[in-house]
């Protein structure tokens, strides 16, 4: 729909095929703009022009001979005179119509885009902390201040662009990363075992290796030391540092039950309904209770559009309660092996990156009420990590 021909009024415009080309040259060589152009099955031409230029058309068509209909009227002002004489209706039309133009003053909406970790709430508390958000007025809003605020208030939020697209505000930002703490390399570690494994490599940067290739390791058990021993220079210290690469094993097992309780859904039941316009809200229904104690509660917010395209700053948020029963299902043994092979699955890519998988040893287990998998895998992965001490003189 064109707003701009809805709001100054429309007139439908037909002509048959033999006046249909004559028709549409008078348009093109009098530049009388039109809408909503289609063709007919039997070559017959029909649009929309606004009130003023359908007078306009319908002269030129009488000056040169063409057959035209003038159909039908449309948009606003046919409307408003056609309900003249109610005028209670007209004077809420009127200030529909007046309070619509004044809405375009303040913020619609707020969308927001670059947000990861945050959720678009946890953004928008952030900026209705610093006094911005659905409902303010635009000629008001200083981007530059508004984004310097939020940036001081808000230790989550590391750079925030607004930018307003008629009603609707536009934010953009990155989230501030938090860096990893920096290594002391003045504070000297040893490097120590994190599981049991026997040495197969070892890549030594600094430090005393205590340790050698095909040696048994324990977890815990130093692998390389950052305190030298020397009867000429004395105990000397260091930051150990390196990869003590070894043969290592991990047990995991996974047990899938044969029985289960499943939700069976019944009919939803329509629990709160709130309307939304702004920043107000005003709560038009409730329910007096929930007819079970179990029941999912589903929150849906929707909001109105001008158009079917332009947003609106009013909706509705409707609660729905969607009341539930367990139901005790059993899965076929065929079933529960296949749940348990995905089980491992997540376990196994829970690892580290720096493991290799050399081996993987799965036996399963049935008995009467569960499926148990039990996975013994073999790998090389690096087993030292660094552990400070202090220094006591």
């Amino acid at each position: 729909m064109n707003v701009l021909l809805f709001m100054s009024g429309s007139r439908t415009v037909w002509a048959d095929a033999e006046n249909a080309t004559a028709l549409m040259d008078l348009c093109l060589r009098y530049s009388i703009p039109y809408s909503n152009f289609r063709w007919g099955e039997d070559g017959s031409a029909c649009f929309e022009v606004s009130l003023l230029s359908a007078k306009r058309l319908e002269k030129l068509c009488r000056d040169t001979s063409v057959t035209v209909r003038m159909v039908k009227k449309g948009g606003l002002p046919p409307f408003l005179w056609r309900y003249r004489k109610r005028a209670g209706l007209m004077v809420g039309a009127v200030l529909a119509i007046i309070l619509l133009v004044l809405s375009t003053r303040f913020v619609w909406d707020v969308r927001v885009t670059g947000n990861q970790t945050m959720t678009k709430a946890d953004v928008l508390a952030d900026l209705k902390a610093c006094g911005f958000g659905v409902g303010s007025y635009i000629p008001d809003v200083r981007t530059e201040e508004l984004e310097t605020r939020v940036l001081i208030a808000s230790d989550k939020i590391s750079w925030i662009a607004v930018h307003m697209d008629g009603t609707v505000a536009v934010v953009q930002i990155i989230e501030h990363v938090e860096a990893p703490p920096a290594e002391d390399s003045s504070r000297p570690a040893n490097l120590i075992a994190t599981a049991d494994g026997q040495i197969e490599q070892i890549e030594l940067y600094r430090g005393n290796c205590v340790v050698k290739i095909g040696q048994a390791v324990k977890a815990g058990e130093l692998l390389v030391s950052g305190l030298y021993d020397s009867a000429v220079t004395g105990y000397r210290y260091t930051r150990a540092s390196g990869k003590i690469l070894a043969r290592t094993e991990h047990e995991f097992t996974v047990e899938i039950p044969l029985a289960y309780e499943e939700k069976v859904y019944g009919e939803a039941k329509c629990g709160e309904i709130v309307l939304n316009f702004f920043d107000f809200s005003l709560k038009i229904f409730k329910s007096t209770g929930n007819d079970t104690p179990q029941c999912d509660i589903i929150k849906e917010k929707k909001n109105w559009t001008l158009f079917g395209r332009y947003p609106l700053p009013a909706g509705v948020s409707v609660t729905n309660e969607l009341p539930y029963t367990l139901q005790t299902v059993q899965r076929t043994p065929e079933e529960a092996l296949d749940a348990a092979y995905d089980a491992l699955e997540e376990q196994l890519a829970a690892l580290s990156g720096d493991v290799q998988l050399l081996r993987k040893d799965v036996s399963t287990e049935l008995t009467d009420t569960a499926l148990i998998l039990h996975c013994t895998v073999s790998c090389i992965e690096n087993i030292a990590v660094q552990s400070e001490f202090e220094i006591i003189e």
